[in-house]
C-alpha cells in the first residue's frame, strides 16, 4: 500500500465567503474527523474546494436558499457539484452552514428545514437519475438502496448560532488574540467562556459579542483548537461528529488512511 496515496476525498462547501473560509472549514473538518477516529492520518485525506465558480457562488451568502430567477442556475451547478462528488467512488461532502439559532432552539432552524428541500431532495433527485442511467441496481429497490448509500455522504456542519461559538471555543488562542491586537479587551469574556463550554451555542450572534468578531477565524481553527473539550461539551460540534461516527462507510474510509 502506497502510504502517501490519499484514501478520501472531502469536497469542502463554507458557508462564509472570506478569502480564508475554505482553510476554515478544512481545519475544523479535520478536528472533526479526529473526533471520529483518533487514529485517522488526515494527511492522506484529500480536502478540496469547490472549482466550479458558480457553484462556488451558490454556497456564499445563502445563494441556495434564493427563489430569485438569477440565481438558479448558480444553485444547478450547486447540485450537481455535489452530487458528482458523492458519485465517486471515496468522495464526501461537508457543508456548512450556520444554524442562525441558539441551540436551545435548533428546531426552528429555517436553515436547516430549508437545506433539506433546496439541497438534499435535489440532489436525491440527480443521483437517482445517474444511477439510473448507470443501470446501477437492477430493481428499484437496489436503485433506492444505492441511493441512499450515496447521500449518506452529503454531511451537514451546522454551528449554532455560527461557526464562531466552536471557533470561540480556543480560548487560549482567543486570549492571546486579544492581548496582542485588542488591548486584552474581551479576556474576560473568553474566561468565562471557557469556564462553561456548554454557554458559546446559546449566545445569540457570538462573533458581534466580541471585538475581534471574524477577523481571526482561522487563527482559532489552526492553532490548539480544543476539539475534545468542545466536543465533550456536547452541543452543536458533538452533534456534528456523533452523526458522522453514524456513517460505517466513512468510518471505514477513515480506517483505510492508518491501514498498512
Amino acid at each position: 500500500m502506497n502510504r502517501t496515496a490519499t484514501c478520501l476525498s472531502v469536497l469542502i462547501l463554507p458557508e462564509d465567503s472570506g478569502p480564508k473560509a475554505f482553510e476554515t472549514l478544512r481545519a475544523l473538518a479535520k478536528e472533526l474527523l479526529k473526533q471520529v477516529d483518533e487514529h485517522v492520518h488526515t494527511n492522506r485525506i484529500s480536502f478540496e474546494p469547490v472549482r466550479n465558480e458558480l457553484a462556488l457562488q451558490a454556497i456564499h451568502s445563502t445563494i441556495w436558499k434564493s427563489t430569485r430567477a438569477k440565481d438558479r442556475q448558480k444553485q444547478v451547478e450547486l447540485i450537481r457539484t455535489i452530487a458528482t462528488q458523492v458519485l465517486m467512488v471515496d468522495g464526501w461532502v461537508l457543508f456548512h452552514f450556520d444554524g442562525d439559532r441558539e441551540w436551545s432552539t435548533r428546531d426552528s432552524s429555517e436553515n436547516v428545514k430549508k437545506f433539506q428541500t433546496l439541497v438534499y431532495a435535489r440532489v436525491r433527485e440527480l443521483v437517482v437519475l445517474k444511477l439510473t442511467e448507470l443501470r446501477d441496481g437492477s430493481t428499484p429497490q437496489a436503485l433506492e438502496a444505492r441511493a441512499h448509500a450515496r447521500l449518506t455522504r452529503l454531511k451537514t456542519v451546522v454551528p449554532f448560532y455560527s461557526i464562531e461559538a466552536w471557533l470561540f471555543q480556543n480560548n487560549r488562542e482567543a486570549i492571546r488574540l486579544c492581548q496582542e491586537s485588542y488591548s486584552g479587551r474581551d479576556v474576560e469574556q473568553f474566561q468565562a467562556w471557557a469556564q462553561d463550554r456548554t454557554a458559546l451555542d446559546e449566545v445569540l450572534k457570538p462573533k458581534e459579542a466580541v471585538s475581534m468578531g471574524a477577523a481571526h477565524n482561522l487563527d482559532l481553527a489552526s492553532h490548539g483548537f480544543p476539539a475534545r473539550e468542545v466536543h465533550a461539551a456536547g452541543k452543536s460540534f458533538a452533534a456534528t461528529v456523533d452523526t458522522l461516527k453514524q456513517d460505517g462507510e466513512l468510518r471505514d474510509a477513515l480506517a483505510r488512511t492508518y491501514a498498512y
